[in-house]
């Protein structure tokens, strides 16, 4: 019998449209559940177009893809020989394994034009945590009763404060020990 947690999507806070502070939030409560922060990566989802498309989502029809301007997942590595993948809008499970979260999630790129072309912002968790800022302020389109009812995320060290908007720029650095890659590097 294994002892590895079980994990209920409804266990955990959600607000659609809101996929950076949801994955915030999932981030907080695994590791307040014991799991190690350097078990858990986050990733940003974009490119210089902010068009990145994912499969299985539940924003279109079943076989349809979401094009987005980037999207936030969580990586969980249990133990050295797999890796779990949290995304509250996909139509997968809830985790996912990674091979399985790519081949249906992840249209190939050859099937793209190349300014949609996946980029990979990895964060550690416990910095995601730790220097996440957003005012809301990119979502300031929707009516207020469609924000998350929490207070906005700030950082708890305001000296690394890192906004949402310097996450989803695949092409600026900044500090901390995020990296981007082009999605072809996480392959498999």
């Amino acid at each position: 019998m294994s002892d590895r947690p079980t994990f209920n999507k409804q266990d955990y806070i959600y607000t659609p449209l809101f996929c950076e502070e949801n994955i915030w939030q999932l981030c907080k409560s695994l590791t307040l559940a014991g799991i190690p922060a350097d078990q858990l990566r986050v990733l940003f989802l974009s490119n210089a177009s902010k068009d990145v498309v994912v499969m299985n989502q539940q924003f279109t029809d079943l076989h349809g893809a979401v094009a987005y301007d980037y999207h936030v997942i969580l990586k969980y590595y249990p133990d050295d020989n797999e890796a779990l993948v949290f995304d509250f809008d996909s139509r997968l499970p809830f985790p996912v394994d990674w091979k399985t979260y790519q081949l249906q999630s992840i249209p190939d790129h050859a099937s793209l034009p190349h300014e949609q072309h996946m980029m990979i912002r990895e964060i550690p968790a416990d910095e995601y945590l730790e220097c996440f800022t957003s005012d809301r302020s990119h979502m300031a389109h929707l009516p207020r009763s469609e924000h998350p009812e929490y207070p906005c995320i700030r950082a708890v060290n305001p000296d690394c404060s890192i906004d949402i908007s310097d996450y989803w720029q695949m092409d600026k650095a900044i500090m901390g020990a995020s990296k981007v890659y082009p999605y072809e590097h996480l392959l498999m």
